[in-house]
């Protein structure tokens, strides 16, 4: 097939833009990302070039920024560039130098993108590129996901190239006399993806001259294997999944019921950047005692009960924080705003459980707000008797978050207030009392 129609028949087929679209297009100079703007813009689709210098490559990354920009000059192609001390970003952040190129690339495109009004960000991405990291998720450990090849669209980002090759491009540049820069680094031998390149691939065109082409076909099957997939994951989401304020729970029974339950527990926490052997260990100590928990890089994962529940991995604050009389608001460890003591004549009583109507003569400031502990307990608002904060607990059915985010108000370590939740008996407002201080919770427990 034609190399343009073949272009135009994947971006109509793969709805990647429309006729005329403009389009931020990434250019670093080499043959794949010229013959990608040389293409879109005789196709007439609005071009803005947007190049990157990382400052990896000493002199020649200057030179490949001089000569993208004459490229653009010459076709009239409005051109804007940026740098990046891409080193010292990758060291910050604690992450290889191609993902800190990767992430300050796409940052800066979509903001240039916003900026100028654009429709998408062509990057030139082609179908060696697929099967390259193919081979790549494949030899390090994979999910389907990472077995589908690069997607044509994700987000603003498209790659109207994914189904030429690295050789149909070069015929392309030889045929209309294009010009472009060589990154040596492609041809190190000692980068994985160049090796997959340059000796693992053509061992399997040895096999069939046909491979690229079946790998293609390959991607088109496992895509619509990955949809089916995505849709029982997606079901059983809705059956067994309760997103709550800050954190998910996942039905064990529920899950157990799975033909695969690392298939579908793994699909559930990859969001969350759990890993293969981390869910290993999850479903290793499933049935065990509440209270284990396991992490990933961002979040936490603890078994309660019957329940898995994952959340963002915050390290617990178990300080101690003063109120003084004359504070009116706080906004750490939580967020109250406290009243001045109103005449009990001229208010009234609000029921609301993030709402505390105390007497204020019954306090002794400063007040306290801490953590649970040991031995807490107090006398719930209605109750005559005194109750374990454990036992009230067990009766609201706290799980195991709850109960590490709960925080107390107390006056002189009497617990006046178990905040959102119940007033202790002995400082509500009664017959006796002349003065009430209310104090409101104004945000969700964090």
């Amino acid at each position: 097939m034609e190399f343009s129609h073949k272009v135009i028949s994947y971006i109509k087929a793969h709805q990647l833009c429309s006729e005329g679209a403009k389009l931020i297009v990434g250019v670093s100079g080499g043959a794949d990302s010229i013959a990608l703007l040389h293409f879109l813009h005789n196709a007439g689709y609005e071009c803005i070039v947007a190049h990157c210098n990382f400052h990896l490559r000493g002199i020649e990354s200057d030179t490949d920024e001089a000569f993208v920009k004459d490229f653009a000059e010459k076709w009239h192609i409005p051109f804007f560039s940026t740098s990046f001390d891409t080193k010292t970003f990758a060291k910050e952040k604690g992450i290889s130098i191609e993902m800190a190129a990767r992430d300050l690339r796409y940052d800066w495109f979509d903001v240039l993108k916003q900026e100028q009004n654009a429709d998408a960000i062509a990057i030139a991405h082609h179908l060696d590129d697929s099967i390259e990291t193919f081979f790549i998720n494949l030899s390090r450990g994979t999910g389907l996901r990472g077995l589908l090849g690069i997607q044509p669209k994700q987000g603003s980002i498209i790659r109207p190239f994914l189904s030429v090759s690295r050789d149909d491009i070069n015929n392309y540049i030889s045929i209309n006399h294009l010009q472009s820069r060589i990154d040596l680094s492609n041809f190190d031998q000692l980068i994985i993806r160049n090796k997959i390149r340059h000796s693992l691939i053509p061992i399997f065109e040895s096999f069939n001259p046909s491979f690229r082409q079946i790998m293609m076909d390959n991607f088109t099957r496992l895509g619509e294997l990955s949809e089916v997939a995505n849709t029982l994951i997606e079901s059983f989401k809705k059956e067994a999944v309760i997103d709550h304020e800050g954190y998910i729970s996942i039905s064990i029974s529920k899950l157990r019921n799975q033909t695969n339950t690392h298939y579908f527990l793994f699909e559930l926490l990859k969001p969350y950047n759990f890993n293969d052997a981390t869910v290993n260990d999850i479903l290793y100590h499933i049935d065990g005692e509440s209270g284990k928990s396991f992490f990933s890089s961002t979040h936490r994962a603890i078994k309660d009960r019957n329940y898995l529940l994952v959340t963002p991995y915050i390290s617990v604050d178990s300080s101690t924080y003063s109120i003084s009389e004359d504070t009116f608001s706080i906004n750490k460890p939580i967020n109250l705003v406290l009243s001045q003591p109103i005449s009990i004549e001229t208010t009234s009583i609000v029921k609301n459980n993030n709402v505390a109507c105390i007497d204020f003569e019954k306090l002794t400031f400063p007040l306290k707000i801490r953590r649970p502990k040991e031995g807490d307990f107090f006398y719930p608002l209605g109750m005559k008797g005194k109750k374990k904060l454990s036992d009230f607990f067990i009766d609201k059915k706290f799980n195991l978050l709850e109960k590490e985010n709960c925080w107390l108000l107390t006056s002189e370590d009497q617990i006046v207030w178990v905040i959102g939740y119940r007033i202790d008996d002995r400082f509500k407002i009664d017959d006796n009392s002349k003065k009430m201080i209310k104090i409101s919770l104004s945000k969700d427990i964090v």
